[in-house]
């Protein structure tokens, strides 16, 4: 039998899936406030816990991963346990947006959104986002290591190991590597913020994060061996006639680096026998990084926009802080991320990218 688990984790009264699962037996769920950081001084409180038996497994079970460009951070609308406890031990900042593009892709054969069939509770589809604004490709596999354990970004539990994968999957997108090196943090601190760059600096952390994106891949297809993985590459952030004091060339030819290597490690896996795609969004974006008439990108944003954003008086070296201009605060997270037309514009490359690939789900 498969059902459907749902529950309330979100301090409200309302439902909440928690995915899609394969029962041979009785179901029984457990919740418990042990987690892997040893703590266990959260509250678990509940009300309920429904099954809801399907006739069979949704043609699409759909997960998404990865960083900030994956979920949605700088679009708004954040879900509330990802957004929370600025200044507290349970600060999260995971920024997992309503907005996000995942949630906006219309598989091949569908006429409604991800985000829409699975608020809707379509039987035919089963998405889940672990996905985590500043997430580095080790933490989505081994975690941070600390003393607790397997650990992702503000102590989630690792992406791999969260329970979104399995030999059901049929389809995982990701965006990962950017944060890895701090590279897209001292790149535009350097190249947009001071104006004065070489991308030669960044290109040795590009290469080390694309093997370890490799490697994460060969994770995920561990995982889930019947999905097919896409890996969606990042924007040009500037394009343009030049607005502001930025090293726009610098920037550029970092990010057609970054999109050269991940589009050669994914072809290189795909004649490995991995069945992984690369999505370029590059394309699509031209005419609407910043400087353009039509801005896709947040420039600098002043935050804090939400409780899990930096705030003002928080430390200018806190990574991945950006340092604003001339004062001692850190700019909103949501700074040099795709805006709600900007994750819309990264869906409509999706589509295209999953209905090129002849994506056709289970």
């Amino acid at each position: 039998m498969t059902a459907t688990a749902t529950s309330t984790p979100f301090s409200k009264n309302t439902w909440v899936e928690l995915g899609v699962y394969r029962f041979t037996g009785t179901p029984r769920v457990e919740l418990t406030n042990t987690t892997d950081d040893g703590t266990a001084d959260e509250d678990v409180a509940w009300d309920a816990v429904a099954f809801q038996p399907l006739s069979g497994k949704p043609k699409h079970m759909v997960v998404a991963m990865g960083d900030s460009y994956t979920s949605g951070e700088g679009a708004g609308a954040y879900s509330p346990e990802s957004d929370r406890d600025h200044g507290k031990s349970t600060w999260n900042a995971c920024r997992r947006s309503d907005n996000s593009w995942p949630r906006k892709v219309v598989l091949p054969g569908q006429s409604s959104s991800l985000g829409r069939l699975s608020n809707d509770r379509s039987a035919t589809v089963d998405f889940l986002d672990v996905s985590c604004s500043g997430a580095h490709t080790w933490q989505l596999t081994s975690g941070n290591p600390t003393p607790w354990g397997k650990i992702g970004n503000y102590r989630e539990k690792s992406q791999i190991d969260s329970g979104v994968l399995s030999p059901d999957t049929t389809l995982v997108m990701l965006t990962i590597g950017g944060n890895d090196g701090d590279n897209f943090t001292n790149a535009v601190t350097k190249c947009y913020v001071i104006g004065v760059c070489d991308p030669a600096d960044y290109t040795g952390k590009v290469d080390q994060a694309v093997t370890d994106t490799g490697t994460l891949i060969g994770d995920i297809s561990s995982a889930a061996p019947n999905a097919q993985i896409v890996l969606m590459g990042y924007p040009r952030l500037v394009s343009g006639s030049p607005c502001v004091t930025a090293d726009f060339d610098a920037l550029n030819t970092l990010a057609d680096y970054v999109r050269d290597k991940q589009k050669a490690k994914v072809e290189e896996l795909r004649k490995a026998g991995f069945k992984v795609a690369f999505a370029d969004p590059i394309p699509a974006f031209r005419g609407h990084g910043i400087c353009d008439s039509d801005e896709w990108i947040n420039r600098i944003v002043a935050g804090p926009n939400g409780d899990g954003d930096f705030h003002d008086g928080d430390p200018a070296n806190q990574a991945p802080c950006l340092p604003w201009p001339g004062e001692n605060v850190c700019a909103s997270l949501e700074s040099f991320h795709p805006k709600n037309a900007g994750t819309t514009g990264y869906a409509r490359v999706m589509d295209q990218a999953l209905a090129d690939m002849g994506y056709k789900g289970s």
